[in-house]
């Protein structure tokens, strides 16, 4: 059944986008509904919600385009970004030190919003503390910054072998 439901959601998109240009007059919410192509792929897999995680970013900017151009409200539209790090949070069930900033930033930031008056515009530079905090507090130890002298050549020589091993024929 998943897969009649993808193959027939073109001819979905199709009719969707028909009956919004004729019956309500507005074609450009009609061509939103080619995006529902791509999610169908997404929410009609096996395992949808690490698909959906996965693919939060583009499922928020494809919300965003469709609240945009296809319903005229832009602004209020860009809060469907925030779903991004919240999806991370619910869908991974476990707040570590990083996505706690992430967390608590974004939730300063909504609540100064409301409050204070003209805060949205310069506020959103709050966002930069995130990688400048999570990086002083809690760095990613993989990165080449934390390696030793050894762990480098060690890594450049498999580096090198590798290479090695691989014969050009001409």
């Amino acid at each position: 059944m998943r897969q009649r439901i993808a193959v027939t959601m073109p001819l979905i998109a199709l009719t969707l986008f028909l009956f919004s240009g004729f019956v309500l007059e507005n074609w450009l919410l009609g061509l939103t509904a080619f995006l529902l192509i791509p999610l169908s792929s997404i929410l009609l897999s096996r395992n949808w919600l690490r698909r959906i995680h996965q693919l939060m970013p583009l499922i928020a900017l494809i919300l965003f385009l469709w609240l945009a151009f296809g319903l005229d409200m832009a602004h209020p539209g860009w809060v469907v970004f925030f779903l991004i790090p919240l999806s991370d949070i619910l869908l991974s069930r476990k707040i570590d030190g990083r996505k706690f900033v992430t967390l608590a930033i974004t939730i300063s930031y909504i609540a100064l919003g409301l409050t204070l008056n003209d805060f949205w515009h310069p506020g959103w530079l709050m966002f930069l503390l995130i990688p400048i905090i999570n990086n002083l507090f809690f760095p990613n130890r993989n990165q080449v910054f934390f390696m030793n002298k050894e762990d480098i050549k060690v890594r450049v020589k498999r580096f090198v072998n590798d290479d090695d091993d691989d014969e050009i024929i001409l």
